[in-house]
């Protein structure tokens, strides 16, 4: 027999799937989840990006804008899980959206560790696909300085991208 402690455990749990599937039926309305990605709240954050794991594939697309704010201007952990998210979007599609995001969001920022980190999602998105090797290799090229001061290429990329 379960503890009483599991069986609330279970309950919570239920409740969590049957809000989120209602939720989901209304995937066109994502307002809320873009509010809730750029809160100054971080439980808010947290909470749109736990969602954002079981929202169907076009809702995440609609708020790729938002995971790159995530991305550049929140905590490391939620840096890494929106990109984690974007990772798990990547596809033929959305090349150019990604790069355009990733060059909105280096121009808009004066801080070399945001520019290495939109590098290295473009790194990992180029080792996932091989069509964002020019978008990363364009980038690289654009922001070597800035990258190189960051140690951010090895050496044999360095020679490369001169």
């Amino acid at each position: 027999m379960y503890s009483e402690e599991w069986k609330q455990v279970i309950k919570t749990y239920e409740a969590y799937k049957e809000s989120l599937s209602v939720f989901r039926n209304y995937d066109n309305n994502t307002t809320d989840l873009s509010k809730s990605l750029r809160a100054s709240g971080q439980l808010d954050c947290y909470y749109a990006l736990e969602v954002l794991k079981y929202m169907p594939y076009k809702v995440s697309i609609m708020l790729l804008e938002d995971l790159f704010y995530v991305l550049i201007y929140s905590n490391v952990s939620y840096s890494f899980y929106a990109k984690s998210i974007i990772l798990g979007l990547i596809n033929n599609e959305i090349v150019k959206t990604i790069a355009d995001l990733a060059n909105k969001y280096a121009q808009a920022t004066t801080d070399n560790e945001d520019i290495k980190t939109i590098a290295q999602l473009l790194y990992e998105c180029k080792n996932q696909n091989s069509l964002y090797k020019d978008t990363y290799i364009l980038f690289s090229k654009k922001y070597f300085d800035t990258l190189s001061k960051e140690d951010f290429f090895e050496d044999q990329e360095y020679k490369e991208l001169i």
